[in-house]
């Protein structure tokens, strides 16, 4: 299934379209990824396309150009999932100060479907609104009322 959705955005675009998207995400990363954490500049990966660097601006504004870079990132991301949850393993059993995460055991319990939120409908509202009377029923509570009034005035 991947592999269709990667062939079918890499066919929207050039060979120079890909590597540039390519590009932009290893650097996106680099700070985290690569010995030096040095990131390019958009000229320096123009110039390593072959191509202008107001024409990797444009293609970054190109919608099949995103649609592949935000593919190329999701992927990196996939790859990093053992990472992410021995990071939050080390959060429960303490992490740095020795105090589990209450945060941490949240996102695993919600990871694993064990906790999930719960949803009050508050429907006080409908209630009321359906006690309301008429118009009708009004002036007769006033009417009932008028004459409980006036027969203690005149009792």
């Amino acid at each position: 299934m991947a592999t269709v959705r990667r062939r079918t955005l890499e066919e929207q675009l050039t060979p120079q379209q890909r590597r540039a998207a390519q590009l932009i995400v290893q650097n996106d990363w680099a700070e985290l990824l690569s010995e030096d954490g040095r990131k390019k500049t958009m000229q320096e990966i123009a110039e390593e396309v072959g191509i202008a660097r107001s024409t990797l601006y444009e293609w970054k504004a190109q919608e099949q150009f995103i649609e592949y870079v935000n593919y190329l990132t999701d992927k990196q991301l996939e790859s990093m999932r053992s990472e992410v949850n021995v990071a939050i393993m080390k959060a429960i059993r303490g992490g740095n100060n020795g105090l589990p995460s209450v945060k941490a055991l949240d996102l695993y319990m919600r990871r694993w479907g064990l906790l999930t939120n719960v949803e009050v409908i508050d429907d006080r509202r409908e209630r009321i609104e359906s006690r309301r009377k008429t118009d009708e029923e009004v002036r007769k509570d006033i009417a009932e009322l008028d004459a409980m009034i006036n027969g203690n005035e005149a009792g």
